[in-house]
């Protein structure tokens, strides 16, 4: 018999599929919509991104656009919200527009000059914004200085006040040899193989000497040369290294030995850069010690002794007036100057100086010289009435010494706090920066010579000046920084400079045999790593030298910004 289909059991089934369709279509409704939502959501939080992102272009882009001012005019730091440009500039006051972008991108910068006059620094707040949303960024700013560099040199010459006769005369020096080793006939140094001036011949052996570098040699930090750098064996530079030399043979150095294998930070250093220029003199120093009343002018050999405890003792017999009353006088400890300066020249010779002495009436250990230098036997010499600045000890506070003639380091100069606190010091010759270094020879053979690195009527130290430890800043103005009697005795082991060490002429340290040290010092120079953003009061800045950026760091954004 025919079984017949409920037609009941028909009607539910179809109810149940349509069920099942509606929930589909439901389920599917509620995904597109999620969809779409997710879609909104990604598309404002990417803008959001974008937008953060544009922002920080849009501040970097003030920084620039400031910079760039800057360098176009050098005084332009006077203008701010209260002085505005002349220029039409709105970034003082409002917001300014990011040429060329291709959103709502604008920048206002805020400058603090509070400390160029004490650093030479100059600290801008830049803001950029983008639909709304801003962020802002702090940078310090300082004209390209010698701070810049571990290691500076506008010559790599011998200094021409060091030649003999043998090859050249210091007179003939000057004239051949204070010039740059590039450049065209005539305004190029004097080397081998090369005719350099009228009359030049190279069949006696009379060219210029070059200092080089050589594998003892470290260098922990930034080095620049105006001229081409010279190199013999493996010597480590382990910072950024340029030159102004345009280089030769697809080298940027050039190779004394000739096999050397330097070992650079760096791929395809050397690298090409503008000059540093030299100022003439550290006479700004002088002016602005003695014009006021906050640094200490002394007069003729003056020695200093930094105490630890932010004090020093000064000797200077010459001294008869310092030009402030806070100032140890000469043979007394106190504090030191407040503005952080110390200048010490040379006997004046105007009789209506208050500080004018006739001729040197002074005889100390049988020495016609204040502080009875040289010691006996030594074979260096020193003028009676020059500036010099004999200084050691360990410094607790930040300072600047100046010398008119010569600053010689006589023992350790440290840092009380290390090379991680707020201590500083800048010594600033307008001759050499020597490291203290007597000698006896008993012949003309170096070999001959015994050493003694004792002050004067300090024999308790009883010691060679061995592995010594330079903190500060030095620089020559118009020598070099150098050690004394370089070429006389044995290794002294290895010179550690923990700051800067910048000059016009290389200034040797030691002599070296195949590499390595036969007399003298190697080589251990550390930059202090604080003088991006720090400087010791007043130190001297290259003549004409352009703004840069030197820290940075993103900050929250500064209250009152314009709408």
């Amino acid at each position: 018999m025919k079984r017949l289909r409920s037609k009941a059991n028909g009607n539910e089934e179809h109810g149940f599929a349509l069920i099942t369709v509606l929930v589909s279509t439901l389920a599917l409704t509620l995904l597109a919509t999620a969809m779409i939502a997710y879609g909104t959501g990604s598309q404002n939080t990417s803008r959001h991104d974008q937008d953060w992102n544009a922002a920080l272009s849009a501040a970097e882009a003030g920084v620039d656009d400031y910079i760039f001012r800057l360098n176009e005019n050098d005084l332009y730091w006077h203008y701010n919200s209260a002085n505005l440009p002349t220029d039409g500039n709105q970034a003082f006051a409002s917001w300014a527009s990011v040429p060329g972008a291709t959103n709502p991108a604008e920048f206002h910068y805020i400058p603090n000059t509070s400390t160029i006059g004490t650093d030479g620094r100059l600290r801008l707040t830049s803001t950029g914004r983008v639909n709304g949303i801003t962020r802002s960024i702090s940078v310090s700013l300082r004209h390209r200085s010698f701070l810049d560099y571990l290691y500076f040199t506008d010559y790599e010459t011998v200094d021409p006040a060091l030649y003999t006769g043998t090859p050249f005369t210091a007179a003939q020096a000057q004239t051949y040899c204070a010039k740059y080793y590039y450049g065209g006939v005539g305004s190029q140094r004097d080397v081998s193989g090369r005719t350099d001036f009228s009359g030049d011949s190279d069949s006696n052996g009379a060219y210029c000497s070059d200092i080089q570098f050589i594998t003892a040699d470290t260098l922990n930090g930034p080095v620049h040369s105006n001229d081409a750098i010279l190199l013999c064996g493996n010597p480590q530079f382990r910072g950024d290294v340029t030159t102004s030399w345009t280089g030769s043979g697809g080298k940027m150095y050039r190779d004394g030995c000739p096999t050397s294998r330097p070992v650079f930070a760096n791929v395809n250093d050397p690298k090409h850069t503008a000059s540093l220029t030299m100022p003439p003199t550290n006479s700004t120093l002088k002016t602005s010690v003695a014009s006021g009343a906050e640094g200490c002018l002394y007069t003729g050999p003056t020695r200093i002794k930094l105490n630890s405890n932010g004090t020093m003792t000064v000797t200077s017999p010459f001294t008869k007036q310092t030009n402030n009353t806070a100032c140890p006088k000469a043979g007394a400890t106190g504090a030191l100057p407040v503005g952080g300066v110390i200048y010490v020249q040379n006997v004046p010779s105007t009789t209506t100086d208050a500080n004018y002495t006739s001729g040197c009436p002074y005889t100390v250990n049988s020495r016609v010289h204040p502080l009875g230098m040289p010691i006996p036997t030594d074979l260096n010499t020193y003028g009676c009435r020059n500036g010099d600045l004999f200084v050691e000890g360990t410094l607790k506070g930040q300072l600047t010494i100046a010398a008119e003639n010569n600053i010689v380091i006589t023992w350790h100069l440290l840092y009380q706090g290390g090379t991680g606190g707020s201590d500083l010091l800048g010594l600033v010759a307008n001759n050499f920066v020597e490291i203290y270094h007597p000698a006896s020879c008993t012949s003309g053979n170096t070999s001959s010579c015994s050493l003694n690195a004792n002050f004067p009527n300090e024999t308790a130290r009883n010691a060679k000046f061995t592995e010594p430890n330079i903190y500060a800043a030095n620089l020559s103005v118009n020598h070099s920084v150098r050690v004394q009697l370089w070429d006389r005795g044995s290794s002294l082991g290895t010179l550690h400079i923990r700051g800067i060490l910048a000059q016009r002429y290389r200034g040797p340290v030691g002599t070296n045999s195949n590499g390595s040290v036969a007399s003298g010092y190697a080589k251990d120079y550390v930059y202090d790593q604080r003088l991006k953003y720090l400087a010791p009061p007043k130190f001297l800045d290259p003549v004409a030298s352009q703004w840069e950026q030197s820290t940075w760091a993103e900050v929250k954004a500064p209250t009152g910004l314009p709408n």
